[in-house]
């Protein structure tokens, strides 16, 4: 029974008046609290073992006959648990207005245990303010997981913190309610958050990966409609680690060409002009200068094309092949090279630390030292490809660059108003093409530096994402109009 219903002995107190079942059961679930059920138990509900929150709407109690009911259907129709859980249309909608549900979060992380797995706490007053900063951290999201299938409605049930850069995402708090033990509910979110690496603190009722592939739940935007067009449509988002906050928000189908590391640790960038405006030769492939300088593959390049052609959205953001000095061309038979590459400064300080490779580069590489206009035509031409691409449907968006925000803004304000201003052109002049003005559309306590926002600033621009989305949509679906009344001719 305490494992069907997801406690630990120690969290339970069995009443019995047969003192013999009382020791049995004791004896076999170390930790159990016992008492004799023939006595006057009034005085039981002012022990602190006891005490907990208010729930005299016994929505506990409901959850726990939803529980027994789908125990028992289980058993009846002989299914095995993945077989069950295939068939209970489980679905998960994740909630990103934190600060609005921050009592949930505090009792998520300071009650849970089974299925907490970075015990992380925030019981004192400082263990709240380093929580409240985390949430502001740029790079930062952060998510309550609100689960309901087929037999019931289960609430808030986890909550989960983390911080994702182009070297990896830290974990800071994974933490689930037991209620949905066995469910595969901690796994499927281990897996949307792309499987970070993170040290499981026991002891935990099961690891984070217990299936194969939690492939029996589906994320909704909103119970109530579980098939919206926000969660059929495909993304595609192309450029630097500001993408990796506003994708959470806009939708789970999505192909993501954001920073990475390659095999060696290296930064590898997609918002490169080299990225969409170099032609998709097989002899890339096996280019040495393509695959050790500049990083992303053929295969990748490819892969954006196909994404571009078949996405009912995309969002690019392509201010950082602006300002770089790092521009070069190589390959092709001619002298000055056929290919473009930008090179991040940390990824060309590593190939620069070795010798023989700086001598490789030295060789194979041409540096090009283009005036601001040329930079601002190159990066145009990667608007061009993708909207050559897309579906004629399908909404372009194109992330400005922050002008008044910021050291750096101030250090290449000029720079950025140039983009902003290209960018502007070409959506002006674009059809279904639409500029995100970042200065306009956030707070000022809302840019975390010049290029990066904090989560409460990712979220509007996903917001206006998807807002603007859905207009457009209205708009190419006219209402229906009312059937004519038909009349009965003799």
């Amino acid at each position: 029974m305490i494992q069907r219903m997801g406690l630990r002995a120690e969290n339970v107190l069995f009443l019995d008046d047969n003192h013999l079942n009382l020791e049995e059961a004791q004896f076999f679930n170390t930790g159990l609290m016992v008492e004799m059920g023939d006595r006057d138990l009034s005085g039981l509900l002012n022990l602190p073992q006891l005490q907990g929150k208010d729930d005299r709407s016994h929505s506990r109690l409901a959850q726990y006959k939803v529980m027994e009911q789908k125990q028992a259907e289980q058993t009846d129709a002989g299914l095995s648990n993945t077989e069950f859980l295939a068939q209970s249309g489980i679905k998960i909608k994740i909630i990103t207005d934190i600060e609005n549900h921050m009592d949930r979060v505090l009792e998520i992380l300071n009650r849970t245990n089974q299925l907490n797995f970075t015990k992380v706490r925030a019981n004192t007053k400082n263990e709240r303010a380093a929580l409240e900063d985390l949430l502001n951290v740029s790079g930062v999201h952060a998510g309550l997981v609100h689960v309901q299938d087929r037999y019931g409605d289960y609430g808030i049930v986890g909550f989960f913190c983390v911080r994702t850069k182009f070297s990896g995402t830290t974990v800071h708090h994974l933490a689930f309610s037991c209620r949905t033990l066995n469910m595969g509910v901690e796994q499927w979110v281990w897996e949307y958050l792309h499987e970070p690496d993170f040290k499981e603190v026991g002891p935990v009722a099961n690891p984070i990966k217990t299936f194969d592939k939690v492939d029996w739940i589906t994320e909704v935007q909103s119970f109530a409609e579980a098939d919206t067009d926000a969660e059929q449509r495909r993304l595609c988002l192309v450029g630097g680690c500001d993408l990796l906050q506003v994708s959470f928000y806009c939708g789970t189908n999505r192909d993501e060409f954001v920073n990475k590391q390659d095999d060696n640790g290296m930064l590898v960038r997609f918002d490169d002009v080299g990225f969409f405006i170099n032609p998709r030769d097989m002899r890339l492939k096996h280019l040495k200068e393509q695959r050790d300088f500049v990083g992303y593959t053929l295969d990748e390049m490819k892969a954006l094309d196909q994404s571009l052609a078949e996405s009912d959205l995309i969002l690019l953001s392509m201010f950082f092949s602006i300002p770089s000095d790092l521009l070069f061309t190589y390959g092709g038979d001619e002298f000055g090279g056929k290919y473009w590459g930008t090179i991040p400064p940390r990824r060309f300080k590593k190939l620069m630390r070795d010798h023989n490779t700086a001598m490789r580069f030295a060789k194979g590489m041409f540096h090009r030292r283009l005036s601001l206009e040329d930079r601002l035509a190159l990066t145009r031409q990667c608007f061009v490809h993708a909207d050559r691409l897309r579906r004629k449907e399908a909404p372009l968006f194109i992330l400005g660059s922050a002008t008044e925000h910021g050291q750096q803004a101030e250090r290449t304000r000029d720079m950025r108003i140039a983009f902003n201003d290209m960018c502007r052109e070409f959506c002006g002049t674009t059809p279904n093409a639409h500029f995100i003005n970042v200065d306009g559309l956030l707070d000022a306590e809302e840019f975390a530096d010049s290029d990066h926002y904090t989560r409460t600033g990712y979220f509007k621009i996903a917001d206006f994402v998807n807002k603007q989305t859905k207009a457009l949509a209205q708009v190419r679906t006219p209402a229906p109009q009312p059937r004519e009344r038909e009349t009965a001719v003799s």
